[in-house]
């Protein structure tokens, strides 16, 4: 079973629905975390506007050190989350150019994005494949620029998980968020 734990301020629930979307396995529980006494296999830290959430990452990163953590670069309290060293393997995504994972050539299209997911630095997945720097070319059809950094954090986890780049690309395209 792989857990997965959104964590941070807002867009949890974007970001969990999107995701639950893509995932289609039943050995995969993506779940906001609420309890910071449980350990995750890729925990994802969307932003933090609180201290008191930040404080409660903090804790929970260095307590619990998830194998893989995906962090919003562009966010200045996550930053500082990773002021010490941690044994697990950071991926940071954004839109500067400092991220793991970025986003170039943005258009907006009716009611929706186009964009390269860029892969910057490589990384390995659940099975030990080496996901080195690439572009994937992505559509998505949901409004808003933070859909452009909740679909950074869903394709690098489908890369993770293992997903192909073809499945990755249909999957995010097809996904409405009706609920927002």
């Amino acid at each position: 079973m792989v857990y997965i734990f959104v964590g941070g301020s807002s867009e949890k629930s974007s970001i969990i629905k999107f995701l639950s979307y893509c995932v289609h396995s039943k050995k995969t529980v993506v779940e906001e975390l609420k309890n910071y006494k449980e350990k995750t296999d890729i925990l994802i830290i969307s932003d933090i506007l609180r201290e008191e959430d930040f404080h409660k990452l903090k804790n929970y990163i260095y307590s619990f050190p998830s194998s893989i953590m995906i962090t919003n670069a562009d966010d200045e309290l996550s930053n500082k989350l990773f002021a010490q060293g941690i044994n697990s393997t950071l991926i940071t995504c954004g839109l500067n150019p400092k991220s793991s994972i970025t986003a170039s050539s943005i258009s907006y299209e009716e009611e929706g994005y186009e964009f390269n997911y860029c892969v910057q630095r490589s990384f390995f997945n659940l099975k030990g494949k080496l996901i080195e720097p690439l572009e994937i070319p992505v559509e998505i059809k949901v409004p808003g620029q933070y859909n452009i950094y909740n679909s950074l954090f869903v394709i690098t986890v489908l890369l993770i998980l293992g997903y192909e780049i073809k499945d990755i690309q249909n999957v995010v395209k097809t996904f409405e968020n009706s609920g927002r």
